[in-house]
């Protein structure tokens, strides 16, 4: 009888407890989301193109820029507490660790924040060179699950 009454007693806490959550927003999704591009008189010497990503209008933006050579482009995706590139050539679009040339942040902060994991298969996105507007929303689509689940609200 005790097994039972304790049995019940856990699946109504349980349920609270997940309904609290749900309550609180900690499952949100990241379907929702804004790019707009930084006009050119912004952009500092090395960026050829860059745009602002945000997920919640009232939270810190999270920066895309550009840097093209003549074989890839380079999109450095980049927030106050991490940088992650996503590359786009003749062999595919897919993330990686920002080039030593574009980062900016300490790579101890990064490794913090990053999943290496979910880095590792997002490795190849696409096996295609694709176009901005395309590479863009994969970017804002995949870059939630790269955020390690301790700190997704630096998305949010």
């Amino acid at each position: 009888m005790k097994n039972r009454i304790f049995t019940g007693i856990s699946i109504v806490l349980f349920c609270l407890a997940t309904f609290a959550v749900q309550a609180t927003g900690a499952d949100k999704t990241f379907n929702d989301y804004q790019i707009v591009p930084v006009s050119n008189q912004e952009l500092s010497g090395d960026v050829d193109k860059a745009w602002v990503l945000s997920y919640d209008e009232t939270e810190s933006p999270i920066v895309i820029s550009l840097h093209q050579n003549k074989r890839s482009k380079h999109y450095v995706v980049r927030a106050e507490h991490f940088e992650v590139a996503y590359v786009c050539c003749k062999k595919g679009f897919g993330a990686k660790r920002v080039r030593a040339e574009y980062s900016k942040l300490p790579e101890v902060m990064t490794n913090q924040v990053i999943n290496e994991s979910e880095l590792a298969r997002q490795k190849i996105l696409s096996p295609n060179e694709l176009s901005e507007k395309d590479a863009l929303n994969l970017i804002a689509a995949y870059l939630p699950n790269l955020v390690n689940p301790s700190y997704k609200h630096l998305l949010n």
